[in-house]
């Protein structure tokens, strides 16, 4: 018989780490602000097991579920319980009694260990929709830890956080621009060779010319508006003008062919890097939309003097101090200088940046 008079249920498994009692629940969202009541990070760094809660990271998290309804994705809240609880198994057998529910006293405090900014943002959107009161989500409950314990499982759960890489987000992505260019990598046999779906810092070594994530801005620079229904339209212009660039761009052709290395390009040149395929994508978009025999004029980009060491048109664009710069002023600029030698005038915003660039560069 429970020995707690009044508090929170949930079907709960045990189980059983470094010979420590554990619980995994599934824990309706709408059940959540009723769970976790107490907000550590007003205690000092010392009295507490997490760090402060960063309020700007909420409205992207609440924005994906919501912008997702139908298909966002958490993993599991962990969080330790500071107080009485009582697991009940189901039976009597070996798995009965892994199997069975989880009481929390009232009075017991909660602390979210591990989640903290899923937790709130998952609030944030109920109040928005609450029809999402009723899903929900696995939280794993330690019990009975002391303050150093808690601080330790912190460290432990964030001690070898690997960032997933951009490149192999976006593969994995259903964005429009997403489906757009891994559809282009995947279709081409050319770009397929060449395009790094996985990662986005190639060493010197790959073979590859550039990332997936490269690849992607640069094809979001080719159109204006990327959108589902205009993808299957999409797809085929993006795959040949980007083919059609291997083609026509000496050294690129060289790496299709395996006869050097996307790395030995890089290291000398300033086209296998991710800020010139975005400037590429840039003076795409212009020569798509205002000229016909694109084809014959972005010939003229097998003349240009690529080399990290051209100075009289890179240095201060996309190279400063022999280093390749990647933002957006540098794809700009370095759009900017492809568009002169192929003829493209420059449009009010695109004559202005060139004017101050030049302002800066000779001090005036």
């Amino acid at each position: 018989m429970t020995k707690i008079i009044s508090g929170t249920s949930f079907p709960a498994i045990k189980g059983i780490q470094a010979e420590t009692e554990f619980y995994t629940v599934m824990c309706p969202l709408k059940r959540l602000r009723r769970i976790f009541t107490f907000d550590e990070s007003t205690l000092p760094v010392n009295e507490r097991a997490q760090r402060i809660l960063n309020t700007e990271r909420i409205p992207e998290i609440s924005n994906y579920i919501l912008s997702n309804r139908d298909s966002y994705v958490f993993s599991a809240l962990t969080a330790c319980i500071d107080g009485e609880t009582e697991f009940e198994p189901v039976g009597e057998g070996r798995h009965q009694q892994k199997i069975g529910t989880l009481t929390i006293d009232d009075d017991a405090e909660v602390y979210i260990t591990d989640g903290q900014h899923r937790n709130a943002a998952i609030l944030e959107a109920l109040q928005q929709d609450p029809s999402l009161g009723d899903e929900s989500i696995s939280v794993v409950f330690f019990v009975g830890k002391s303050l150093p314990e808690r601080q330790k499982i912190f460290k432990d759960l964030n001690l070898y956080p690997v960032k997933t890489d951009s490149s192999l987000s976006i593969t994995y992505d259903d964005e429009p621009g997403a489906i757009l260019s891994k559809n282009i990598v995947f279709n081409s046999e050319i770009l397929s060779k060449l395009i790094h779906m996985e990662k986005s810092n190639l060493g010197p070594r790959s073979k590859k010319l550039v990332s997936h994530s490269a690849l992607n801005k640069a094809t979001c620079e080719l159109f204006d508006v990327i959108e589902k229904e205009s993808i299957d339209l999409q797809i085929p212009i993006a795959t040949e003008y980007w083919e059609h660039l291997v083609q026509v761009i000496p050294a690129w052709n060289l790496v299709y062919k395996e006869q050097i290395s996307g790395g030995e390009v890089r290291e000398e040149s300033i086209h296998a890097h991710s800020v010139t395929f975005q400037a590429l994508g840039i003076v795409g978009n212009w020569l798509l939309k205002n000229d016909l025999k694109w084809k014959k004029t972005t010939e003229r980009l097998s003349l240009l003097n690529w080399s990290r060491a051209n100075k009289k048109d890179w240095d201060g664009r996309c190279v400063v101090n022999g280093a390749m710069r990647n933002n957006s002023v540098a794809t700009k600029l370095t759009a900017n200088r492809i568009k002169h030698y192929l003829g493209i005038p420059l449009n009010t915003k695109e004559k202005s940046e060139e004017q101050k660039f030049k302002q800066q560069k000779h001090g005036k």
